[in-house]
Protein backbone atom coordinates (compact mmCIF):
# COMPACT_ATOMS: atom_id res chain seq x y z
CA UNK A 1 0.00 0.00 0.00
CA UNK A 2 1.36 3.23 -0.71
CA UNK A 3 2.54 6.05 2.34
CA UNK A 4 -1.01 8.03 1.81
CA UNK A 5 -3.53 4.90 1.82
CA UNK A 6 -1.44 3.78 5.00
CA UNK A 7 -2.12 6.82 6.52
CA UNK A 8 -5.37 6.91 6.04
CA UNK A 9 -5.99 3.59 7.27
CA UNK A 10 -4.30 4.48 10.79
CA UNK A 11 -6.59 7.78 10.51
CA UNK A 12 -9.60 5.38 10.61
CA UNK A 13 -8.24 2.96 13.16
CA UNK A 14 -7.10 5.82 15.44
CA UNK A 15 -10.92 7.84 15.29
CA UNK A 16 -12.44 4.76 15.93
CA UNK A 17 -10.26 3.83 18.83
CA UNK A 18 -10.80 7.52 20.24
CA UNK A 19 -14.74 6.81 19.64
CA UNK A 20 -14.87 3.47 21.53
CA UNK A 21 -12.70 4.31 24.47
CA UNK A 22 -14.67 8.31 24.86
CA UNK A 23 -18.15 6.02 24.58
CA UNK A 24 -16.84 3.77 27.61
CA UNK A 25 -15.15 7.02 29.59
CA UNK A 26 -18.32 8.95 29.34
CA UNK A 27 -20.40 5.41 30.20
CA UNK A 28 -17.94 5.39 33.63
CA UNK A 29 -18.35 9.06 34.29
CA UNK A 30 -22.26 8.49 34.33
CA UNK A 31 -22.17 5.43 36.17
CA UNK A 32 -20.05 6.63 38.82
CA UNK A 33 -22.28 9.95 39.20
CA UNK A 34 -25.44 7.25 39.51
CA UNK A 35 -23.38 5.42 41.89
CA UNK A 36 -22.35 8.53 43.76
CA UNK A 37 -26.11 9.58 44.18
CA UNK A 38 -26.75 6.10 45.56
CA UNK A 39 -24.59 5.62 47.95
CA UNK A 40 -24.31 9.55 48.77
CA UNK A 41 -20.90 9.35 50.49
CA UNK A 42 -19.88 12.38 52.45
CA UNK A 43 -17.84 15.03 51.07
CA UNK A 44 -14.29 14.90 51.80
CA UNK A 45 -12.06 12.12 52.85
CA UNK A 46 -14.85 9.30 52.27
CA UNK A 47 -15.75 10.88 48.95
CA UNK A 48 -11.85 11.05 47.92
CA UNK A 49 -11.79 7.32 49.14
CA UNK A 50 -15.29 6.63 46.99
CA UNK A 51 -14.01 8.56 43.94
CA UNK A 52 -10.20 6.58 44.11
CA UNK A 53 -11.76 2.90 43.30
CA UNK A 54 -13.45 4.70 39.92
CA UNK A 55 -10.46 6.32 38.44
CA UNK A 56 -8.82 3.28 38.81
CA UNK A 57 -11.75 1.75 36.59
CA UNK A 58 -11.28 4.94 34.33
CA UNK A 59 -7.58 5.15 33.91
CA UNK A 60 -7.84 1.37 32.77
CA UNK A 61 -10.37 2.60 30.02
CA UNK A 62 -8.37 5.07 28.91
CA UNK A 63 -5.23 2.79 28.33
CA UNK A 64 -3.17 3.81 30.41
CA UNK A 65 -0.44 1.47 32.15
CA UNK A 66 1.44 3.19 35.20
CA UNK A 67 3.95 2.00 38.05
CA UNK A 68 4.86 3.37 40.85
CA UNK A 69 7.74 3.75 42.73
CA UNK A 70 8.47 4.81 46.18
CA UNK A 71 6.18 4.73 49.81
CA UNK A 72 3.02 5.56 48.76
CA UNK A 73 2.16 9.16 51.56
CA UNK A 74 -0.42 8.38 54.10
CA UNK A 75 -0.93 11.75 55.48
CA UNK A 76 0.19 15.29 55.29
CA UNK A 77 1.01 16.93 52.22
CA UNK A 78 2.75 16.25 48.59
CA UNK A 79 3.52 18.39 45.68
CA UNK A 80 4.12 17.07 42.15
CA UNK A 81 4.81 18.64 38.69
CA UNK A 82 1.99 18.76 36.35
CA UNK A 83 1.42 17.78 32.63
CA UNK A 84 -2.02 17.03 32.29
CA UNK A 85 -5.72 16.67 32.96
CA UNK A 86 -4.82 12.94 33.45
CA UNK A 87 -2.50 13.71 36.63
CA UNK A 88 -5.90 14.09 38.69
CA UNK A 89 -6.64 10.43 37.32
CA UNK A 90 -4.32 8.85 37.72
CA UNK A 91 -3.02 9.67 41.21
CA UNK A 92 -6.05 9.76 42.93
CA UNK A 93 -5.93 5.52 40.91
CA UNK A 94 -3.33 4.82 43.22
CA UNK A 95 -4.35 6.28 46.71
CA UNK A 96 -7.10 8.30 47.81
CA UNK A 97 -5.95 11.72 48.00
CA UNK A 98 -7.70 15.16 48.65
CA UNK A 99 -6.89 17.46 45.87
CA UNK A 100 -6.42 21.10 45.06
CA UNK A 101 -7.07 22.26 41.68
CA UNK A 102 -7.66 25.31 40.13
CA UNK A 103 -11.76 26.58 40.20
CA UNK A 104 -12.04 25.86 36.49
CA UNK A 105 -11.91 22.09 37.44
CA UNK A 106 -15.59 22.57 39.37
CA UNK A 107 -16.76 23.75 36.03
CA UNK A 108 -16.42 20.74 34.17
CA UNK A 109 -19.08 18.90 33.50
CA UNK A 110 -19.57 15.42 35.25
CA UNK A 111 -15.71 15.28 36.38
CA UNK A 112 -16.11 18.98 38.16
CA UNK A 113 -18.77 17.59 40.11
CA UNK A 114 -17.24 14.00 41.04
CA UNK A 115 -14.35 15.89 41.96
CA UNK A 116 -16.20 18.34 44.62
CA UNK A 117 -17.57 14.79 46.07
CA UNK A 118 -14.27 14.35 46.87
CA UNK A 119 -13.45 17.12 49.10
CA UNK A 120 -11.49 18.70 45.93
CA UNK A 121 -9.60 22.26 47.08
CA UNK A 122 -10.61 24.84 44.41
CA UNK A 123 -8.29 27.84 43.92
CA UNK A 124 -8.23 31.04 42.23
CA UNK A 125 -5.26 30.75 39.50
CA UNK A 126 -4.05 34.51 40.40
CA UNK A 127 -6.52 35.15 43.11
CA UNK A 128 -3.80 37.27 45.50
CA UNK A 129 -3.59 37.71 48.85
CA UNK A 130 -7.18 38.60 49.48
CA UNK A 131 -7.94 34.57 48.63
CA UNK A 132 -5.01 33.29 51.23
CA UNK A 133 -7.40 33.11 54.08
CA UNK A 134 -9.94 31.17 52.58
CA UNK A 135 -7.83 28.86 50.95
CA UNK A 136 -5.58 28.13 54.15
CA UNK A 137 -8.92 27.40 55.80
CA UNK A 138 -10.16 24.53 53.15
CA UNK A 139 -6.17 23.50 53.36
CA UNK A 140 -5.85 22.83 57.19
CA UNK A 141 -9.77 20.99 56.95
CA UNK A 142 -8.31 18.73 53.83
CA UNK A 143 -5.15 18.23 56.55
CA UNK A 144 -7.82 17.02 59.18
CA UNK A 145 -9.48 14.51 56.98
CA UNK A 146 -6.69 11.84 57.77
CA UNK A 147 -5.60 11.72 53.98
CA UNK A 148 -2.55 12.86 51.57
CA UNK A 149 -3.54 16.17 50.54
CA UNK A 150 -1.96 16.91 46.96
CA UNK A 151 -1.06 19.78 45.05
CA UNK A 152 0.77 21.24 41.85
CA UNK A 153 2.73 23.88 43.05
CA UNK A 154 3.79 24.87 39.28
CA UNK A 155 0.49 26.77 39.33
CA UNK A 156 -0.40 25.09 35.72
CA UNK A 157 0.25 22.33 33.17
CA UNK A 158 3.72 21.93 31.00
CA UNK A 159 4.72 20.21 28.08
CA UNK A 160 7.12 18.46 30.03
CA UNK A 161 10.48 20.20 29.02
CA UNK A 162 10.94 21.09 32.37
CA UNK A 163 9.38 21.37 36.24
CA UNK A 164 8.68 25.01 36.29
CA UNK A 165 9.21 26.99 39.83
CA UNK A 166 6.98 26.02 42.45
CA UNK A 167 4.56 29.23 43.51
CA UNK A 168 4.36 29.49 47.12
CA UNK A 169 1.24 30.72 48.13
CA UNK A 170 -0.14 26.98 49.06
CA UNK A 171 2.77 25.99 51.35
CA UNK A 172 2.27 28.98 53.98
CA UNK A 173 -0.47 26.39 55.05
CA UNK A 174 2.01 23.40 55.16
CA UNK A 175 4.11 25.49 57.41
CA UNK A 176 1.44 27.05 59.61
CA UNK A 177 -0.34 23.58 60.29
CA UNK A 178 2.86 21.97 60.71
CA UNK A 179 2.78 19.46 58.05
CA UNK A 180 4.66 17.32 56.76
CA UNK A 181 5.70 17.51 52.57
CA UNK A 182 6.17 15.03 50.49
CA UNK A 183 7.09 14.96 46.83
CA UNK A 184 5.57 13.18 43.80
CA UNK A 185 7.40 13.43 40.18
CA UNK A 186 5.33 12.18 36.98
CA UNK A 187 6.38 11.39 33.61
CA UNK A 188 4.19 10.25 30.78
CA UNK A 189 6.02 8.25 28.01
CA UNK A 190 4.59 7.01 24.33
CA UNK A 191 5.90 3.41 22.18
CA UNK A 192 6.22 4.08 18.88
CA UNK A 193 3.79 2.24 17.52
CA UNK A 194 3.17 2.96 13.82
CA UNK A 195 -0.87 3.58 14.43
CA UNK A 196 0.72 6.04 16.83
CA UNK A 197 1.93 8.06 13.70
CA UNK A 198 3.92 11.58 14.67
CA UNK A 199 2.22 11.86 17.97
CA UNK A 200 4.58 13.43 20.76
CA UNK A 201 3.90 13.19 24.71
CA UNK A 202 4.66 16.90 24.61
CA UNK A 203 2.00 17.65 22.22
CA UNK A 204 -0.31 14.62 22.59
CA UNK A 205 -0.54 13.41 26.40
CA UNK A 206 0.51 16.20 27.97
CA UNK A 207 -2.18 19.38 27.99
CA UNK A 208 -1.05 22.87 28.54
CA UNK A 209 -1.27 26.53 26.84
CA UNK A 210 -4.21 27.08 24.78
CA UNK A 211 -5.19 23.47 23.83
CA UNK A 212 -8.80 22.70 23.79
CA UNK A 213 -9.86 20.29 25.86
CA UNK A 214 -12.39 18.18 23.38
CA UNK A 215 -9.82 17.67 20.34
CA UNK A 216 -7.16 17.12 22.76
CA UNK A 217 -8.70 14.17 24.55
CA UNK A 218 -9.76 12.60 21.25
CA UNK A 219 -6.39 12.81 20.04
CA UNK A 220 -5.17 11.14 23.37
CA UNK A 221 -7.80 8.57 23.45
CA UNK A 222 -6.81 7.01 19.86
CA UNK A 223 -2.76 6.36 21.45
CA UNK A 224 -1.58 3.14 22.19
CA UNK A 225 1.55 2.21 24.43
CA UNK A 226 0.37 4.89 26.50
CA UNK A 227 2.24 4.90 29.74
CA UNK A 228 3.71 6.87 33.15
CA UNK A 229 5.66 6.06 36.37
CA UNK A 230 5.37 7.87 39.15
CA UNK A 231 7.65 8.53 41.82
CA UNK A 232 7.66 9.34 45.53
CA UNK A 233 10.03 10.87 47.05
CA UNK A 234 11.29 11.06 50.99
CA UNK A 235 9.95 14.42 53.44
CA UNK A 236 11.00 18.03 52.76
CA UNK A 237 12.48 18.95 56.42
CA UNK A 238 14.29 22.25 54.75
CA UNK A 239 11.77 24.38 56.03
CA UNK A 240 12.81 27.58 57.43
CA UNK A 241 10.50 29.60 55.67
CA UNK A 242 8.39 29.32 52.46
CA UNK A 243 10.82 30.32 50.52
CA UNK A 244 12.90 27.46 50.82
CA UNK A 245 10.71 24.83 51.67
CA UNK A 246 9.08 25.33 47.89
CA UNK A 247 12.49 26.03 46.25
CA UNK A 248 13.83 22.66 48.16
CA UNK A 249 10.54 21.03 47.10
CA UNK A 250 11.14 22.56 43.46
CA UNK A 251 14.47 21.16 43.48
CA UNK A 252 13.90 17.80 44.78
CA UNK A 253 10.45 17.27 42.39
CA UNK A 254 12.78 18.65 39.40
CA UNK A 255 15.64 15.99 40.03
CA UNK A 256 12.84 12.85 40.87
CA UNK A 257 11.61 14.22 36.73
CA UNK A 258 14.83 14.01 35.35
CA UNK A 259 15.79 10.61 36.91
CA UNK A 260 12.21 9.40 34.98
CA UNK A 261 13.30 10.05 31.65
CA UNK A 262 13.43 6.54 29.81
CA UNK A 263 16.89 5.97 29.26
CA UNK A 264 16.15 4.91 25.57
CA UNK A 265 13.65 5.92 23.14
CA UNK A 266 10.86 3.03 22.37
CA UNK A 267 10.82 1.87 19.35
CA UNK A 268 8.10 -0.62 19.78
CA UNK A 269 6.23 -1.42 16.44
CA UNK A 270 2.69 -3.49 16.88
CA UNK A 271 2.83 -6.63 15.18
CA UNK A 272 -0.58 -6.26 14.50
CA UNK A 273 0.02 -3.00 12.39
CA UNK A 274 1.05 -4.24 9.11
CA UNK A 275 -2.11 -7.16 9.99
CA UNK A 276 -4.52 -4.15 10.16
CA UNK A 277 -3.63 -2.15 7.17
CA UNK A 278 -3.75 -5.16 4.93
CA UNK A 279 -7.13 -5.79 6.36
CA UNK A 280 -8.45 -2.50 5.92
Amino acid sequence: MRDAEVSGVIAVWRFLRSGLRGFLFVGLLMAAVVDCWMRRPKVGAEGAVWIHGWCRRMVKALGLEYSVEGSVPRGGAVVSNHLSYLDILLYSSVQPFVMVAKTEVRGWPLLGWLTAQAGTVYVERGGGPKTYPGVNAAMAEAYRSGLPVLFFPEGTTTEGAEVLPFRRGLFHSVLNGGVVLRVAALRYSLDSYAVNGSATVGEDVCWWGDMKFTPHMFRFLGLRGLRAKIRFGEEIVERADRFVLSETAQATVAEMYEGLRPEAESNVVWEGDSELVEAL
